[in-house]
C-alpha cells in the first residue's frame, strides 16, 4: 500500500521557512514555489518525504536533489518572464516546472526518454505549455534553439563548464555544479562576459556526476 503524502500545508509550511532562513524571500517567487506541488514529482514510495530537505533516489538509476537546492538553483538564476531557459537534466520535471512558471520558454533535455516522457506528462497534468522536452546529451551543444538567457543543471561538472559559453546570450547567466563526485562540489553562478565566465560560489553540495552521451535501453 503506498503511503500517503505528510500534511501539505505542514509540509510547504516548512518549506517556507526553511527558504525564509537562507534568506529567500521575494513574495513572488515563493508564491511560484508554493504553486508547484513537489510531492506530484516524487516516486509515490516517497510521497511521505515529499517536502524534506533530502535528495531522492528517482527512475533510471537518478537521483532528485532536495526541494530546498533546487529552489535554491532556480532562485539564483535570476530568471525573468522574457527569459528563454535550457534546463540539463529534466529528472522528474519539478525544477522544469518552477522555470516553466517564471520563463517566457523552457527547453529541457535529458539523457533518459523514461524520465523525459514522464516529465512531460506531469507538466502536462499542470498545464505547462511553454516548455520543451527533449531526448539529448547536455555535454554537447544544443542545437535548433538559439541562444539562451539563461542555463541551469543540477548534475556536476568535474571543471568549468566552457561549452555553455557558445550556447549563452551575453550577460547570461549559469547556475551549475562543479566539483568531482566524491570530492569537494560547489552550486556556482556564472556570468557570461565576453569570451569568459565569472564566477561566484553559492554553497557546498552533494550531487552526481555528469554522464555523456544518450542512455539506450531506458
Amino acid at each position: 500500500m503506498a503511503q500517503q503524502p505528510e500534511s501539505l500545508p505542514e509540509g510547504i509550511v516548512g518549506l517556507m521557512l526553511r527558504l525564509r532562513g537562507i534568506g529567500i524571500v521575494d513574495p513572488q517567487f515563493l508564491k511560484i514555489v508554493e504553486s508547484v506541488p513537489h510531492e506530484q514529482f516524487v516516486p509515490v514510495q516517497f510521497f511521505d518525504k515529499a517536502w524534506r530537505p533530502h535528495s531522492l533516489p528517482i527512475a533510471c538509476g537518478q537521483t532528485m536533489l532536495s526541494p530546498d537546492a533546487t529552489i535554491r538553483m532556480v532562485e539564483a538564476l535570476g530568471v525573468a518572464d522574457s527569459h528563454t531557459v535550457l534546463e540539463i537534466g529534466t529528472g522528474t520535471g519539478y525544477q522544469t516546472a518552477l522555470l516553466a512558471r517564471m520563463a517566457k520558454k523552457v527547453h529541457s533535455v535529458d539523457r533518459y526518454k523514461t524520465l523525459i516522457d514522464a516529465a512531460g506528462e506531469r507538466l502536462q497534468r499542470l498545464g505547462l505549455t511553454n516548455a520543451t522536452l527533449d531526448l539529448a546529451d547536455g555535454n554537447a551543444e544544443i542545437s535548433g534553439q538559439g541562444l539562451y538567457d539563461r542555463i541551469i543543471c543540477d548534475l556536476a561538472y568535474p571543471g568549468m563548464p566552457r561549452l555553455l559559453l557558445e550556447q549563452m546570450v551575453s550577460g547570461g547567466k549559469v547556475v551549475t555544479i562543479i566539483g568531482e563526485a566524491g570530492s569537494e562540489q560547489m552550486v556556482v553562478r556564472l556570468t557570461k562576459i565576453g569570451s569568459r565566465f565569472e564566477r561566484e560560489n553559492l554553497f557546498p553540495i552533494r550531487a552526481g556526476s555528469f554522464e555523456t552521451g544518450l542512455a539506450m535501453a531506458l
